[in-house]
């Protein structure tokens, strides 16, 4: 060591051989090192200048040591040992090899969606585990998560004294939700059920954020669904399964990340009762139904411009009075509800549905109106359009993407009365997309702020004109007080991801 207390490359500090400085901060200096007793390499962080003299920040400095050192989880690096001498103020914990996450993002790494969610599991581990044990931590940064062999994702330790700043835990899952939504590789199978789980993780407007032991389970169901560990035998895919293969129509749409605003879809459960009615297959449904809305930027009425970055596949048609029974008889329905649906809710029935669904299985009026299994379900609230996408493995539209969709290749040049979803041809899009201009009001993913009230809070929207109130027709929004809002009026249409 130098006179003036400066380290250099080559020293021994104790049992430490300094081999490269790695980075500095205003107190702290750290060095790749190797351990002479134990032969093994470790990283040294050491207090320098004034900071090494001051007795309240070195105790300050080993309080932390001391919060590191009791973060045991086989995700998070160890601590080693710590040392407060002549020598100065240091303490050694594991180097970990590999690549860091931070570099593999700026290189545009891609992971199959199978392996990005063990990656996720691993990180989630580590993190419920400081979550129950109330440890705290400073800002998580992609570069403290490093690749070892390509398969384990660990975490530097980054645990600190004193309490938990829970902002700090917020801002590591929008961090990771987002950058690892972008290292998604596309057109691999269970990209929807990722998509779902990284935009929960990423939307900073979640009145509830998720817990880690909540993503924690979620990785693990998506996980068992990828890898066939929670299949039952020659039952149809899991919900939140992914189209197997593109569907070659003019223009389609795919159907659940939940993301991408509120982006309302991700429980993850898959069947494990033969005995219930299987979740329908979205894939072996006619090929119709799907229509393909290209990524690119889209003008409205009014010079509006938004961009659609990933392409998607519509649903031809609202869902259905059919389509949402079929949900209904599935069984077990509480696994599918959202992680934030109040405990009032007690189940996903549309209003007066005994009367209604007797109604238009014999033809017959309910409330007035002419009804049919082939009607759109209405009279639901957001919970319960969420549930049915987690159940067929969809998603709600984001406003944007709903709106990309009314007018891709034409918006409608008429709106649609109350009637069966098809039966309109003048409310259809140039590519064939029914019942946007008028049937039913549409459900969408997100809280969006009203552009005329820029200083309201955020609420849920729907889409659309409907028979009872045409409004604009395919350019109406309507800004609902919250997602328990029920009407005859209101409905949804799903889409998938290519």
């Amino acid at each position: 060591m130098m006179a003036d207390g400066v380290c250099q490359t080559g020293d021994t500090v104790g049992d430490y051989r300094l081999e490269k400085i790695t980075s500095e901060g205003q107190r702290t200096r750290t060095w790749r090192a190797h351990q002479l007793s134990m032969q093994r390499p470790v990283m040294l962080e050491m207090l320098k200048g004034d900071a090494a003299g001051d007795p309240g920040l070195v105790e300050a400095f080993l309080a932390d040591v001391r919060a590191k050192a009791l973060a045991k989880h086989a995700g998070i690096g160890t601590v080693y040992e710590a040392v407060s001498n002549a020598e100065g103020t240091f303490f050694a914990r594991e180097r970990l090899e590999g690549e860091n996450l931070e570099a593999l993002y700026e290189q545009g790494a891609k992971f199959a969606p199978v392996e990005l969610v063990k990656l996720l599991h691993q990180v989630a581990s580590a993190m419920c585990y400081l979550e129950n044990e109330k440890i705290a931590m400073v800002e998580l940064g992609l570069h403290h998560l490093i690749l070892e062999n390509g398969t384990r994702l660990r975490m530097m330790n980054l645990s600190i004294n004193g309490p938990r700043d829970e902002t700090v835990n917020a801002r590591a899952k929008h961090l990771l939700g987002a950058a690892l939504d972008e290292m998604i590789k596309e057109g691999e199978p269970g990209g929807t059920r990722m998509k779902s789980l990284l935009g929960f993780m990423a939307d900073f407007d979640r009145e509830v954020p998720l817990t880690w032991q909540q993503i924690l389970s979620l990785c693990t169901q998506v996980r068992e669904q990828l890898e066939g560990t929670g299949q039952v035998p020659g039952a149809p895919p899991p919900p939140l399964a992914p189209p197997r293969k593109p569907i070659k129509i003019p223009a389609a749409v795919w159907a659940l990340v939940s993301g991408l605003g509120l982006i309302g879809a991700l429980v993850f459960f898959f069947i494990k009762n033969t005995a219930q009615k299987p979740a329908p297959d979205v894939e072996d449904q006619a090929e119709a139904i799907w229509i393909e809305i290209p990524m690119g930027d889209y003008e409205f009425a009014g010079g509006v411009k938004v961009r659609i970055r990933n392409a998607f596949k519509m649903n031809r048609n609202e869902v259905t009075l059919s389509e949402y029974r079929d949900f209904l008889e599935s069984g077990n329905l509480e696994k599918y509800r959202h992680p934030d649906q109040p405990n009032r809710k007690k189940n996903h029935r549309p209003d007066d549905w005994k009367a209604l669904w007797t109604a238009a299985v014999k033809n017959e009026e309910w409330e007035g109106r002419k009804m049919s299994t082939d009607c759109p379900v209405m009279g639901i609230d957001w919970w319960d359009a969420y549930a049915f996408t987690q159940w067929n493995g969809s998603r709600l539209p984001t406003m944007n993407e709903w709106a990309a969709a009314a007018h891709y290749e034409g918006a409608p040049v008429a709106g649609s009365d109350w009637g069966p979803v098809a039966s309109a041809s003048e409310d259809a899009t140039g590519a064939g997309v029914m019942g946007m201009a008028g049937s039913v009001r549409e459900w969408t993913l997100q809280v969006e702020v009203n552009p005329a009230l820029q200083l309201s809070p955020k609420k849920p929207v729907a889409m659309g004109g409907s028979f009872l109130d045409p409004g604009q027709g395919v350019g109406s929004r309507a800004w609902l007080d919250d997602r328990d809002v029920r009407r005859s009026d209101l409905g949804f249409r799903i889409l998938t991801e290519n």
